[in-house]
């Protein structure tokens, strides 16, 4: 959806009927019965209420459309009525149009201030009152219409928020969702203690699966390595595409134990996919990964990844295929 389309008004037509929830609210009993038998043959479905605290407490429960409402009434006039319907966090938007016999301008005003949108004189007449029902059935439906384009505008919003933080190779996390993760994460572990593991995995021999396969099949590795990967990992678990065939794993709550159990679990994964590779010692497509806990005494997100990627330093020159573990610092030591 295009900026231009968004910020334009929605449609709705001139002649559009949509059925209304009219609220009474009249302590004239003939009064109520009068209208409500208009209101119906109408299409329009009706509730009443004798006084405005009556009419609060329905509005409360089944927020009404359209109400009707008397100015004196005992217990709660029509103006209070008014000003709690206009009250913030209303659910949506009701057109609310007084009935009284007042016809001076100082009460047409301090009605209007309260925030109704019409007025009807009493007696009402029963042709102004469906000329009054159809102008706010056009304000409903446009109401109706903006709430819709909020709706799916904020729908739209979403998806290209999540959209730009996906890696759109691999479907998994990118550095964007990782660096505001991290943020978090490093908020979370210094107020709760909370206990975090993150391994660097790479996919060993990549340049060379490249130029012996090439880009097209390194492309089609790259999405199946990440796909086993993130089939392994625990529902609270996220996989982040760190760069080109690097990637990040952060595990909430697991000890370094733990975690690396995961991660050689994850490695016998991708070498059970059994992707050829001419030049690994296995013959098939590998991975290495390194694994480190965040320390304890206040240690930054970004030491806590350079041990991790220390460790992977290990596991590659260890002979690849592997998984290596970091030393966790204590209080005092980095």
């Amino acid at each position: 959806m295009s900026v231009a389309r968004s910020s334009a008004a929605p449609s709705v037509p001139s002649n559009a009927t949509v059925p209304l929830h009219v609220l009474i609210v009249d302590d004239d009993e003939p009064s109520r019965q009068a209208l409500e038998l208009r209101i119906a043959r109408l299409g329009h479905s009706c509730t009443s209420a004798s006084a405005g605290d009556e009419a609060w407490a329905l509005q409360q429960e089944h927020p009404a459309d359209l109400i009707l409402s008397d100015w004196e009434m005992p217990r709660m006039n029509g103006i209070e009525l008014c000003r709690l319907v206009r009250s913030p966090g209303a659910p949506a938007y009701t057109y609310f149009v007084f009935m009284t016999s007042f016809d001076d301008k100082a009460h047409f005003l301090e009605g209007m201030r309260a925030g109704a949108d019409d007025y009807l004189r009493k007696p009402v007449d029963l042709d102004e009152l469906a000329a009054r029902l159809v102008s706010g059935t056009r304000v409903i439906a446009m109401q109706r219409a903006l709430v819709q384009q909020n709706q799916a505008l904020l729908h739209e919003n979403d998806t290209q928020f999540q959209a730009a933080r996906i890696d759109s190779l691999t479907a998994s996390a990118n550095r964007l969702r990782l660096r505001e993760d991290l943020d978090a994460l490093e908020a979370r572990a210094s107020r709760y203690g909370h206990r975090y593991c993150a391994a660097l995995v790479d996919i060993d021999l990549f340049k060379q699966y490249n130029d012996t396969y090439g880009h097209l099949a390194g492309d089609e590795a790259l999405r199946l390595v990440a796909g086993t990967m993130g089939s392994a990992l625990r529902k609270g678990d996220t996989l982040y595409r760190y760069g080109g065939e690097e990637f990040l794993i952060i595990l909430p709550e697991q000890g370094i134990a733990q975690a690396q159990r995961v991660l050689d679990r994850v490695r016998a994964d991708v070498e059970a996919l059994a992707l050829p590779h001419a030049l690994s010692a296995s013959g098939v497509l590998t991975i290495s990964a390194g694994v480190a806990e965040l320390g304890s005494a206040g240690e930054t997100t970004d030491e806590w990844l350079r041990r991790a990627d220390a460790a992977l330093y290990e596991a590659k020159h260890n002979g690849r295929n592997r998984v290596e573990s970091a030393a966790t610092p204590v209080d005092g030591a980095t």
